[in-house]
């Protein structure tokens, strides 16, 4: 028999075989998919968790799942401006993650249209249609980094940095208590979402700062007799070369009252740059004055520091005091030096709110920040809004389209400054959890919604977490949690030294 007819015969046999796999497969999923029948139309949105009617996302984020409120089984068709359709049946709906993919790729700056019908006893429903919009702006970040902090965190074990693919629902550790036990963690923090520059502060016995670039890791001694605490609130210089940091006495005050649980506040607090190639931490009398200097970032270009600052106050005796206003003040990173004035852009007394938490964009045009009634730690005040500060005018607004009647705290961009994540507490008014939002050129947001995951009512139900602090990373972290345990506990830490500006 020639080789040519014995090769096309196999290859035929094979197609066959495949052919006849798919088949079987599809069978098999009509076979245990409940098709739906005798369905009454209902004139109402469908009750999905999570709420993703009228969300904008980004293509190729993960499938937002959903499930149907008090429905045993759902049928869901999702169908594309461009006709193109994918389907999801079962007890929720669970999208086929390349499918996703590949109709938000198709649909990118229109929309899909979702069809609901749910099974309740013997009835099925079909619910109103709905519409989730794809941006045409890329969210190409591979995912987000955040700390994970149970609800008592007495102990150290189960605190730990995680970094989630948000095209996926992989999750991974970066750092947790079991790998360096005893000590807390501060968060990790990398340089305009690139993790090829990061920092990270331990807290404990064996407390050190971590610097990280490129791979190569020191550990810093950031406590000196010239400040007060060791370095802790951190945000790069877009050049790499300098971390401004702000140095806080934390304190905690718990309530009796169950209305209030907890509040986070400082007895006292300076910022000051440090010099990442020197080692060096550079001092200003502007920046470490009688008041509380916290949260100094530096603007899109580097050449601004925008910080808060209160007055001292009593926090026992007079909690409602506790408000900071937003400031600036120049910076040259050429020669490492900050300016000698400081210019107020929001003052607290005026406001009669407290600003915390100021992020600019990276491409330069907005400043985002929190405001609430009082306190330097918002996340624990319901009231706590996020706001947005347009730069070239000056002029501010809430982001109504985005905040809730819980706290809406700890946001940070995206690379390409299109999209931002934040903490909120609304879901449940107890745990911080993650939303993604998308914010335009102007300064519009969208409807946020929440990180999806992959059986989302199951997930949330046991997640007893909060998380904290999220920032964006461009690419996955790389840190060789073995060897960097091991520098914990046992690598010598570079004592750096001061520099009056």
């Amino acid at each position: 028999m020639p080789t040519k007819y014995i090769v096309s015969k196999i290859c035929a046999n094979r197609f066959n075989l495949r052919h006849l796999c798919a088949i079987c497969t599809c069978a098999l999923v009509a076979a245990c998919t409940e098709m739906p029948k005798n369905v009454a139309n209902v004139d109402a949105l469908p009750d999905i968790f999570p709420d993703y009617c009228g969300v904008t996302i980004p293509a190729g984020i993960a499938p937002l799942n959903f499930n149907v409120e008090n429905a045993e089984k759902v049928w869901v068709d999702v169908i594309g401006t461009d006709g193109s359709q994918i389907h999801a049946a079962g007890q929720f709906a669970n999208f086929d993650i390349d499918e996703w993919h590949a109709i938000t790729e198709k649909n990118r700056g229109s929309k899909l249209t979702i069809s609901v019908s749910a099974k309740s006893g013997s009835q099925w429903k079909k619910y109103r249609d709905f519409d989730i919009f794809i941006s045409a702006d890329s969210l190409n970040d591979y995912g987000l980094t955040y700390r994970l902090i149970p609800p008592g965190y007495e102990t150290f074990a189960h605190i730990g940095i995680f970094q989630r693919d948000i095209h996926t629902f992989k999750q991974e550790t970066i750092v947790d208590g079991m790998a360096i036990q005893g000590e807390c963690m501060n968060c990790h923090v990398p340089n305009r979402t690139n993790p090829d520059q990061f920092q990270l502060h331990i807290r404990g016995r064996h407390s050190a700062t971590l610097i990280q670039q490129n791979g190569h890791r020191k550990l810093l001694q950031t406590a000196t007799d010239s400040t007060i605490a060791n370095c802790m609130y951190a945000y790069w210089h877009p050049s790499g070369k300098y971390i401004a940091y702000s140095l806080n006495l934390i304190h905690q005050t718990f309530f009796e009252d169950t209305s209030k649980h907890i509040e986070v506040f400082d007895k006292a607090s300076d910022a000051l740059i440090l010099d990442v190639e020197k080692n060096q931490l550079i001092l200003s009398d502007i920046l470490m004055t009688s008041d509380f200097e916290s949260y100094p970032v530096f603007s899109a270009d580097g050449k601004k520091i925008y910080y808060c600052s209160s007055k001292p106050y009593i926090m026992e005796n007079r909690m409602n005091e506790m408000r900071y206003s937003l400031l600036s003040i120049d910076f040259d990173a050429q020669r490492g030096k900050i300016g000698n004035h400081a210019d107020t852009l929001i003052n607290a007394e005026i406001a009669h709110k407290s600003i915390t938490h100021p992020r600019p964009s990276y491409d330069g045009r907005f400043l985002m920040f929190c405001m609430a009634d009082y306190s330097v730690f918002p996340i624990h005040h319901k009231e706590a809004d996020l706001y947005i500060m347009d730069l070239t005018d000056n002029s501010i607004r809430p982001l109504a389209e985005v905040n809730s009647d819980c706290a809406d705290t700890f946001h940070n961009f995206s690379q390409n400054s299109r999209w931002f994540v934040f903490n909120s507490r609304r879901l449940d008014e107890t745990n911080n959890l993650l939303y993604i939002a998308h914010i335009d050129k102007n300064g519009n947001a969208t409807k946020p919604f929440l990180l999806p995951q992959e059986n989302p009512k199951e997930f949330y139900a046991n997640n007893f977490f909060s998380y904290n602090v999220p920032d964006f990373t461009s690419k996955r972290v790389e840190l060789d949690i073995r060897a960097f345990a091991r520098e914990i506990y046992n690598a010598p830490r570079i004592q750096v030294g001061v520099r009056r500006n």
